[in-house]
């Protein structure tokens, strides 16, 4: 699997820098700030991303004119916080989350996010 990490707050900070704004950092503040996103056309498959005390995998589909998220999320800390995944739908907007609480919990991913078919914006956060 290829791995992707897009750590919002620094392109954030390079795209302030030279005067542009971009739709993926206004994205990430629903209380994701600074958290690794993917922005995912359909079909992109074999999406890895860790930050400190979580992992996830997941694939962005578009099937029968419906955008899913599927994969796994693990809490790999022992911090009393939840790994975990946030998506929403490019299209329409409807947003679902994900959680895995306390250490070496790994749970399921299987979101469907409604019709479209552009993809998903989806992140890993800890809280």
């Amino acid at each position: 699997m290829r791995t992707k990490h897009v750590v919002v707050s620094t392109i954030a900070g390079v795209a302030l820098a030279f005067g542009v704004t971009t739709g993926t950092a206004a994205a990430a503040d629903g209380g994701t700030t600074g958290a690794p996103v993917v922005l995912g056309a359909c079909p992109d498959t074999g999406n890895e991303v860790s930050i400190s005390g979580g992992y996830a995998e997941w694939d962005i589909t578009c099937e029968k004119g419906r955008v899913h998220v599927r994969g796994h999320v693990k809490d790999t800390a022992l911090d009393g916080k939840c790994a975990r995944v946030k998506a929403t739908n490019m299209t329409g907007g409807k947003t679902k989350k994900v959680s895995a609480c306390g250490w070496g919990t790994d749970k399921k991913i299987n979101l469907d996010l409604g019709k479209g078919s552009k993809g998903a914006e989806v992140y890993l956060y800890k809280s």
